[in-house]
C-alpha cells in the first residue's frame, strides 16, 4: 500500500497544534513565574468574598494597596475556595513577578467564570495594552490549565481582578 502524502489541511492542523502546545507551555511558565514565593498575605473572610490584607515585611517587595490591588467579585457566582484553588494552581498569586519590569510587567489579571463549561477564563494584560495579551482557560473539574483560547469569553462575569498600581 503506497504512503499517502499529507495535504495542506493536515499540515496546517499539525502546525497549529504544535504552536498551540508551545503557547500552552509558555503560558504555564509565564503564570507560574518559575518559582513559588510566600506572599505573607492574610485573608479575612466576609461571607462568600474576601479582602486580602498584607503586612510589610523585609522579604516582600510589593505591598497591596500601594503597589497593587485585589478585588474579589465572586459573591453569588462561584465560591471563594474554588477561586482561590485556581489562583494557587495557576500561579496567579505571584504578585512580585507580575509587577517587575524584568518579569511579566502586567497591568491587570482578570479571572472570568464560565458556568456552562465549569471553567475560569484568565485574561492577562501587559502594561500599556488595553486588550489582553493572553487569554487562557482553567478547568475547575480537573484543577488544571486547559490552554489558550481566542473566543467564547465575552459577557462572562469577572470574579477576580488583580491590578498593578505602579504602572
Amino acid at each position: 500500500m503506497p504512503e499517502k502524502k499529507p495535504n495542506k489541511t493536515q499540515l496546517l492542523t499539525l502546525a497549529l497544534g504544535a504552536s498551540g502546545l508551545v503557547m500552552i507551555v509558555l503560558l504555564v511558565l509565564l503564570l507560574t513565574g518559575g518559582t513559588s514565593k510566600s506572599t505573607g498575605a492574610t485573608t479575612k473572610e466576609t461571607g462568600a468574598t474576601a479582602k486580602t490584607q498584607s503586612s510589610s515585611s523585609s522579604t516582600k517587595k510589593y505591598v497591596e494597596g500601594k503597589d497593587y490591588s485585589i478585588k474579589y467579585s465572586n459573591q453569588g457566582i462561584v465560591d471563594k475556595a474554588t477561586l482561590d484553588k485556581a489562583l494557587d494552581n495557576t500561579g496567579s498569586k505571584n504578585y512580585d513577578s507580575f509587577i517587575d519590569k524584568d518579569g511579566h510587567n502586567y497591568s491587570k489579571i482578570e479571572f472570568l467564570y464560565n458556568k456552562d463549561k465549569n471553567q475560569f477564563v484568565i485574561k492577562a494584560y501587559k502594561v500599556g495594552n488595553n486588550a489582553p495579551n493572553t487569554v487562557s482557560s482553567y478547568s475547575i473539574k480537573d484543577n488544571k490549565d486547559i490552554g489558550l483560547i481566542t473566543n467564547g469569553y465575552d459577557n462572562l462575569p469577572v470574579v477576580y481582578t488583580w491590578t498593578n498600581l505602579t504602572k
